[in-house]
């Protein structure tokens, strides 16, 4: 049996699945049916891309990542990294509507980038 927390993500995937078939179909004018019966070599190959990177993922971010995620330069003054992740924590905070893994990839560029 499945994590019902799971049910939610499996669902978008499904729907924006469908939803590239059928926007797929219209613009290249390919009847809806050829474009879904291949559907289910696209979801192997993406399933087996998401399975390559968890594997190749280190889990530990680089400054440059930490910069993205932050929106500031890599060699930022302190200051502009405060406030980026102020301004980001507030926004994406679990208390405020954002979720537990938003907040800690916030939190760790934070702690990358201040010395």
């Amino acid at each position: 049996m499945q994590d019902p927390k799971n049910w939610n993500t499996d669902w978008i995937k499904a729907g924006g699945l469908l939803g590239f078939a059928i926007l797929t179909a219209r613009m290249s004018r390919t009847p809806l049916a050829t474009i879904i019966s291949a559907m289910p070599f696209l979801i192997k190959a993406l399933r087996q891309a998401e399975k390559k990177q968890a594997q190749t993922s280190s889990g530990t971010m680089t400054r440059e990542e930490a910069a993205l995620i932050l929106g500031v330069s890599d060699n930022a003054p302190e200051k502009d990294v405060q406030d980026a992740h102020r301004r980001l924590i507030t926004k994406y905070h679990p208390d405020a509507g954002g979720s537990d893994y938003l907040a800690a990839k916030i939190n760790q560029a934070r702690d990358i980038l201040l010395p």
